[in-house]
């Protein structure tokens, strides 16, 4: 089995990029057919005001619902998580997120994500909804950059600081790690600029993420989009140490984001040649591509 744990659907297209294709369901389980991909977990988007696209308001999905309605329609193949942002339900740090959990539990959401929100991962309403996650069993997708204007996603210092402040402050909520911001810090030695973007070369010092998970058994890593590829390639003899040693922590994903060629992602094939030049056993193959994720969805039955 292969589980890609990060798609989408919906029209993520901006003005300036129209003449990409959005993807529709149909499109979504055409690529996993194509790709030998059995299913995937589909993470509605988007619920922060820093990641809404001007085409996205107008398509047949719009909404974190009507996309999670549109994935129940293919239960065999499509796994549902719901999404949020930490400033709804009156943006302060003691709002109660369980009627909106409750629902997506009833609607069949076995996660949240990809949450989003452009503050700081300690932000107090940030820890409000992820502890509440938790007491949800509800694993988070989140997304990571740097700091500064024109970024969404979870805001970060070089080395992680604000992450580990809310790992350490939800231990029993899943966090997995996604994003520029997050894989950025697989190497050490970063620039502030270069922790919102894809750091080139040779890993020469450790960064953050091997250090937080070690540390944290509540956090893992998803290596979808060009960031998790750019960590995984910069540095193949590092990334084998890295996938090896984090077998049981590392999560496949794609975070297609259109429904054209172009917007496929290599990691899948990646992982594949590593197996077959001996670089991974199979068991290592079989806990990154569907394992890892089935674990931490403990609300899921296959």
């Amino acid at each position: 089995m292969i589980i890609d744990a990060h798609a989408h659907i919906g029209d993520l297209r901006s003005p300036s990029n129209l003449d990409r294709t959005p993807v529709t369901v149909e499109k979504l389980i055409a690529r996993l057919d194509e790709e030998g991909i059995d299913k995937a977990v589909v993470l509605p988007w988007p619920a922060c005001p820093e990641a809404v696209t001007f085409p996205g308001l107008f398509a047949p999905e719009p909404d974190i619902i009507s996309q999670i309605r549109a994935t129940l329609r293919y239960p065999d193949r499509l796994i549902p998580f719901g999404n949020a942002d930490p400033r709804w339900g009156g943006n302060t740090s003691h709002t109660d997120f369980s009627w909106l959990l409750e629902r997506f539990v009833e609607m069949g959401c076995v996660g949240m994500g990809e949450v989003s929100a452009n503050m700081y991962f300690d932000d107090p309403r940030a820890v409000n909804l992820f502890r509440q996650c938790g007491q949800w069993d509800l694993p988070i997708t989140i997304e990571s950059t740097g700091p500064g204007e024109g970024h969404y996603g979870f805001i970060d210092d070089v080395g992680s600081p604000h992450l580990e402040r809310l790992l350490q402050q939800v231990p029993e909520t899943i966090i997995i790690g996604h994003g520029p911001g997050f894989w950025a810090d697989i190497g050490g030695g970063l620039t502030v600029e270069e922790k919102s973007g894809y750091p080139k070369g040779p890993i020469r010092q450790e960064g953050s993420v091997p250090r937080l998970l070690r540390t944290y058994p509540n956090l893992y890593a998803d290596i979808s989009a060009m960031s998790g590829y750019n960590a995984l390639t910069r540095d193949e003899a590092f990334a084998i140490r890295f996938l090896n040693e984090f077998q049981d922590r590392i999560i496949f994903g794609t975070d297609v984001c259109f429904g054209d060629e172009r917007g496929r992602m290599p990691q899948l094939g990646y992982l594949r040649r590593l197996l077959d030049e001996g670089h991974i056993t199979q068991e290592v193959f079989d806990k990154i591509t569907y394992k890892n994720v089935l674990r931490v969805m403990k609300r899921y039955k296959l």
